[in-house]
């Protein structure tokens, strides 16, 4: 599925080159797993991923590091050198999230309910990653909006509804009671088991 990745916020295309060797996927959509900057471009970059700032001395790196990025480096760093410590984060970041029957691997981008795969779209996988991040919440359209697809704005048509649809045809279809169910005039929120 094409969803995560790591986001590159700087024009160096021989590091995308060296992530593409090491098989990590760029980002896309969806939320980042991890973000590469330069400088202070990393502040507020993506919410929630880890920053590996690139930086022009050790010591702008020590206070990058000081300051809650992740990770940092001189930005004479060889490619393939980040690509290498990106993909160890990615390896160590990956987890299985397991709420009720349901059960997501976020390295493979796979989720299961009750043993069954649930064959999904990248978008619905999104959806439901979010969701499952939020367990027992009820996530509103605007929020759905702005981290899953991310926009800052109400385009006006009913996408989000259409994918919740789907994505509840395929979670909940076949089993006696709904994970995903509907808070009205609040939003969508996942359940370990509905009552």
């Amino acid at each position: 599925m094409d969803m995560g990745g790591v986001l590159i916020g700087i024009d160096r295309p021989p590091l995308a080159a060296a992530l593409a060797a090491r098989g990590v996927p760029l980002w896309r959509t969806g939320e980042p797993d991890a973000v590469v900057v330069a400088g202070e471009g990393w502040r507020g970059v993506a919410r929630g991923a880890p920053a590996l700032v690139l930086t022009r001395d050790e010591n702008e790196a020590a206070a990058a590091i000081d300051a809650g990025a992740a990770d940092a480096t001189p930005d004479t760093t060889a490619d393939s050198l980040i690509a290498a410590r990106l993909a160890a984060w990615l390896r160590w970041r990956s987890e299985v999230l397991v709420i009720g029957e349901l059960s997501i691997d976020t390295a493979n981008r796979r989720a299961t309910r009750a043993g069954r795969e649930l064959d999904l779209l990248p978008r619905e996988y999104a959806l439901l990653l979010h969701l499952a991040r939020k367990r027992g919440q009820a996530v509103g359209h605007a929020e759905l909006l702005r981290e899953v697809w991310g926009l800052r704005f109400d385009p006006g048509t009913n996408v989000v509804q259409v994918h919740v649809s789907r994505l509840r045809a395929r979670l909940d279809r076949g089993f006696d009671r709904p994970m995903l169910i509907t808070v009205k005039r609040i939003g969508y929120c996942l359940v370990a088991m509905s009552g």
